[in-house]
């Protein structure tokens, strides 16, 4: 029998990288052997592998009940991935403007200082 019921909310993780995905269980199928998640991913009912083809399982990602902090870290993690993209593809043809790019950098820089006030004796470079 399995932790997980019906409209839990879950969380996925890489075994090193921490929370992946924050999704809700969705349904069980398979006899109550396959959990099938919000995002239509398909996992164990216990949560520990993803579910695999006629039984076959491979280690990988799992599944737990979603902890405090957990939205904030997928949060967290999507927001530096998408500026990191952003700031990946800009360059002088860009089409933003010097006064919409002055505005994201000040943003930026509003941000860096509030979190330099908020943690002053961490290292920031």
């Amino acid at each position: 029998m399995s932790e997980f019921r019906v409209g839990d909310r879950v969380t996925v993780h890489a075994s090193q990288s921490g929370p992946q995905t924050i999704a809700k269980v969705k349904a069980f199928t398979h006899d109550n052997r396959c959990m099938v998640l919000s995002d239509n991913s398909e996992w164990r009912a216990d949560g520990k592998r993803q579910w695999g083809f006629r039984g076959s399982f491979y280690k990988g990602p799992y599944v737990e009940p979603e902890q405090p902090g957990d939205a904030d870290f997928v949060s967290k993690r999507r927001s530096i991935g998408a500026i990191r993209k952003f700031a990946d593809v800009l360059n002088m043809e860009s089409p933003l403007s010097a006064d919409a790019l002055k505005r994201i950098l000040a943003v930026i820089e509003d941000e860096t200082a509030a979190a330099r006030k908020a943690a002053p004796d961490t290292d920031q470079a």
